[in-house]
């Protein structure tokens, strides 16, 4: 068992932080200072990473333990009802992380400050 969990806790993560990226972009770009431009990407990152991770995590495990050969329906709804838990707290770490990262470099080179 503990593939899949390994599987869950990586999975959250890096949905949570690639979602974050890219909704933190748009976020960060339109910032006024760079202060406002960082704090806005992990923001809206989080929010991002806590709508997307549990979606494909829960279908990820649902799909692994159908797929399993002594596998039934109910144990796989219980064990994908389990995985949105760990999701749900990994998928806004990861989706904070990726806009953080974002939002950071996205101030550095930044130029302007939108009106």
């Amino acid at each position: 068992m503990g593939t899949i969990d390994d599987l869950t806790f990586i999975l959250a993560l890096g949905m949570g932080a690639i979602c974050g990226a890219a909704t933190g972009r748009a976020f960060a770009v339109e910032g006024e200072d760079r202060r406002t431009s960082i704090l806005a990407a992990a923001y809206c990152g989080a929010g991002s990473g806590v709508l997307s991770a549990p979606l494909l995590v829960f279908v990820v495990v649902l799909v692994t333990r159908l797929l399993d050969a002594d596998g039934d329906t109910v144990t796989a709804l219980a064990y994908g009802g389990e995985a949105v838990g760990r999701a749900l707290l990994w998928g806004v770490v990861g989706g904070a992380g990726g806009g953080l990262a974002i939002g950071i470099l996205v101030a550095l080179f930044k130029r302007y400050a939108p009106r």
